[in-house]
């Protein structure tokens, strides 16, 4: 009886223990969605977390699809490859050292899309890249996080990126949005409540270049680039 009640304790450790493993090295996630009018939801809570990795994004591939994803916890990755018109993506990093990369459109088309990033946490890296016509919406309400938005775009209207940093300091914003936008070219907007934060604006093509920056706090450094490739 008492070697039956060890082999059940030294059982129950070993799963204890093999779970407690499990936990710590995170949950990984690969998607490859294929088709319109879709509706993803990823929704990843701990640490060390992956949806896609560096060498293999997750993919959705279609029109008109949603993509939401939300990681709750620190050191997660949420690396996504988004293709087809009327897209809308969301992605909430709650936690610090996250790390989010998005791209839409690079090598496939994405008009007439959104994407949107919540960043609550420091340390944390979010990565926008898009070739087509595009809104960008990034909102940090946090400190020492990087930001770096390209668009591309050569439709009416241009590419358009909004970040959003309130409460926050030390946070780097780099935006670059190139190509002959059409008739009313590319638009950034840039938000900030905080110290030493450092935001650089580059806005190429013919047309018109459009940049409002609201700035509250001090060492704060803004450069901006019109018209430049």
């Amino acid at each position: 009886m008492k070697l039956l009640a060890r082999m059940i304790a030294f059982l129950s450790f070993l799963v204890m223990f093999q779970y407690g493993a499990y936990a710590q090295s995170g949950n990984k996630i690969y998607v490859e969605q294929i088709g319109s009018g879709s509706t993803v939801n990823l929704t990843q809570t701990g640490q060390s977390n992956e949806i896609g990795n560096a060498t293999l994004k997750a993919i959705v591939n279609g029109n008109n699809n949603t993509v939401s994803i939300d990681q709750i916890g620190n050191s997660n990755t949420a690396k996504l490859n988004v293709q087809g018109d009327g897209a809308t993506i969301s992605s909430t990093a709650t936690g610090d050292n996250n790390v989010v990369d998005i791209s839409c459109g690079a090598a496939g088309a994405c008009g007439a899309s959104n994407i949107t990033n919540t960043i609550t946490g420091d340390g944390n890296q979010v990565t926008q890249q898009t070739d087509n016509l595009m809104d960008s919406t990034v909102t940090i309400t946090s400190d020492n996080n990087t930001v770096n938005i390209i668009n591309t775009s050569t439709a009416t209207a241009g590419a358009k990126s909004f970040v959003d940093i309130s409460g926050g300091g030390g946070n780097l914003v780099d935006i670059t949005q190139a190509g002959a936008a059409g008739a009313n070219g590319h638009d950034a907007s840039v938000t900030i409540v905080g110290a030493t934060n450092n935001v650089d604006i580059r806005q190429g093509g013919s047309v018109d270049s459009k940049v409002v920056s609201t700035i509250n706090g001090s060492g704060n450094a803004l450069t901006i680039k019109s018209n430049h490739n």
